[in-house]
This record gives C-alpha cells, sequence and structure tokens, in this order.
C-alpha cells in the first residue's frame, strides 16, 4: 500500500509548484529508472517547469540512452560542487526512495530535505523527504505505472514522446509482463500506450542491443555457479564475478543486467544471487527469487532492500567470505 499521508493530489499540487528541478534517480539505472526519470521530466515541462535538470551519475548504458534523447532540460552528470544545486526548488526522486541507492549525493539531499519530493514502488524506504511527499505504491509493478497515473491526473496528453520511456519502464521492470508483479492496472497502461509504441522495436533496442563482451562475460558467470541449499535439492545458485572478470573481458560494470536472473530456469532454484566485485573491493549483491521467499528481507539484513523477489544489498569484501555470509543467510530463509 501506498503512504496514507502521499497522495497523488498532493504530489500534483507540490509539482505544479516546482519551477526549477533536479530529478535523480537510483545508481546503475535500469529502463524503470531512466524511463521514469524522462517521464516526469515531460510531466513537469507541461505542468510550468522552467528549469529541469536530469542528474546522472554516471553514463547510462549504451542500450538505454535512447530514453533521454530530445528531452526538456538539461542531463547533468552530479558532482559535490554541481553549480545549479543552490537554485533548484524541488529535488524530485523517480524509482528509488533510500540514501544507499543516491550514495554520492547522500549528503547533500540529506542537507536538501525539505525542498525532496519522492515517486517510487520499493518496499525499502529511508525518511529522506518531508512524509507528505513521499509517494511509494508498492502495489505498482513498476515506477513508470506511478508515472503514467500522475500523467493522466495532471492532464497530460499521451504522445509517443512520453508513451515512450514509460512502456520502457513498464516491459523493464515486469520482464515483460512475466512477473507476478503484473496486474490488471499494468494491462491497462499497456493498453494506453501501445498505439504510441512499437513493443517489437523497443525490444530490439533494450533487450538485442549488447556487445560481445557481455556474452564473455555471461560465460564467466555461469562457470562459476556455486549450488547449494540441501542435499537433494539445488534451491539456492549463486554467480561470482571478480573485478578481474571484466578487466579481461572488456565488459563493463553495468553489463550485468539480467544476468541474475539466468539460473532460476532451473527448477529447483528458489533463490539466486549475483555477487560483483567492485573497484573499491565492496561487493554488490543482487537477488531474485521465485515463489514464496522474500528477498527483500535477506537484503535487510546487510542494510539493502528493494521487492520482495527483487532486492540488493552491498557487502564487504573478499567476494568469497561476502558469498558465504550471504549463503548463511539465505540458508537461513530457505528453511
Amino acid at each position: 500500500m501506498n503512504d496514507p499521508r502521499a497522495t497523488l493530489p498532493a504530489l500534483l499540487a507540490r509539482m505544479r509548484q516546482s519551477k526549477r528541478i533536479a530529478i535523480f534517480t537510483h545508481l546503475r539505472p535500469d529502463p524503470d529508472a531512466l524511463g521514469s526519470q524522462a517521464a516526469a521530466a515531460l510531466i513537469l515541462s507541461h505542468l510550468g517547469a522552467k528549469q529541469i535538470h536530469r542528474m546522472q551519475f554516471a553514463d547510462a548504458p549504451p542500450p538505454y540512452r535512447f530514453l533521454h534523447e530530445n528531452l526538456p532540460g538539461e542531463l547533468s552528470t552530479w558532482n559535490s560542487q554541481w553549480v545549479g544545486a543552490a537554485e533548484v526548488d524541488t529535488i524530485l526522486l523517480v524509482d528509488t526512495c533510500t540514501y544507499a541507492q543516491l550514495e554520492p549525493a547522500q549528503e547533500f539531499l540529506k542537507s536538501q530535505h525539505a525542498k525532496i519530493v519522492a515517486i517510487d514502488h520499493h518496499l525499502s524506504r529511508d525518511p529522506i523527504g518531508p512524509p507528505e511527499f513521499l509517494y511509494t505504491d508498492h502495489t505498482a509493478a513498476s515506477c513508470a505505472e506511478v508515472l503514467w497515473q500522475l500523467a493522466a491526473l495532471a492532464g497530460v496528453p499521451m504522445s509517443e514522446q512520453l508513451a515512450l520511456p514509460l512502456f520502457a519502464g513498464l516491459v523493464g521492470d515486469t520482464g515483460w509482463f512475466r512477473f507476478d508483479s503484473v496486474t490488471a492496472r499494468s494491462h491497462q497502461m499497456a493498453a494506453d500506450l501501445s498505439p504510441f509504441v512499437n513493443p517489437a522495436a523497443l525490444y530490439e533496442r533494450l533487450m538485442q542491443n549488447e556487445t560481445r563482451p557481455k556474452l564473455a562475460l555471461m560465460q564467466r558467470a555461469l562457470a562459476g555457479l556455486r549450488w547449494s541449499g540441501g542435499a537433494n535439492r539445488d534451491r539456492f545458485a549463486a554467480m561470482l564475478l571478480r573485478h578481474s572478470d571484466f578487466t579481461e573481458t572488456g565488459a563493463t560494470p553495468n553489463q550485468t543486467e539480467y544476468l541474475v536472473d539466468m539460473p532460476l530456469i532451473v527448477s529447483s532454484v528458489e533463490v539466486v544471487a549475483l555477487l560483483t566485485e567492485m573497484s573499491d573491493g565492496r561487493i554488490r549483491c543482487s537477488l531474485r527469487s521465485k515463489h514464496g521467499l522474500d528477498v527483500n528481507k535477506i537484503c535487510n539484513q546487510f542494510s539493502g532492500g528493494g521487492h520482495a523477489k527483487a532486492a540488493g544489498c552491498r557487502l564487504d569484501g573478499p567476494l568469497d567470505t561476502a558469498y558465504e555470509r550471504l549463503a548463511a543467510v539465505v540458508h537461513g530463509a530457505l528453511g
């Protein structure tokens, strides 16, 4: 359920007052994050915003960069000396409501608490801004689904420019309608957007636009699979990627998208994890599950979070030690 203190009409009224806005989304943005950020910029422009900054922490993965083409405002890269920081009257967060996912700007955001508005659909949430303007709808299959509702409430006419990022966010976070987070509302949204979007062309841009190093990284991930979770059943599958795997294959850290899902095709597997060694020695962990196991609760134990069946966290290295720590908690959850 969304927070009863925050409503879409209240959020819309606050956004109508915003004239100079910075729109942030989480680290390592996926199609839902980038699509929601793009849709928010279009909605705010319709509402009369005079200055819009779409903030990024690093360049988006190449297959997703088209989502930020031909949009109002500027695409700005965050750094602690960002010159536009003093000018903004509103800071809009989309597809996240936690400091951990906004780590490079964490101290800045804490200093700007009163200016923050958030639109999200994850279970994890920090008191990152005034509660009446932190809208989190856990029943939404994607953040883009909330932006679609907001656009309708604001009277923004649907167009190809708006429908493309909204549809990308929807299919990105629902696995092209495979996940059980999909509801009738998700399909209603798709029906509303479908006259403006070519799904086959969008699939090719999002899902068939990778490089050979991505396949080489996939080979490394599968070659290092570790199985556990019971003597007679392999219920937990984990893949470990070392920093050297990236340098040796030529792949980049943002090319790990969707790797974690691969072992779920095995019928006995209930939980999968991808542990990636980062350049600073810390370990980024992504977890997925099927059936009833809640990986958000697992990641909460390591100050992470996300959804019940898709969540993440970060652990201290070394990689093998991080795996052992994570596996112990997963095994406890599996029972």
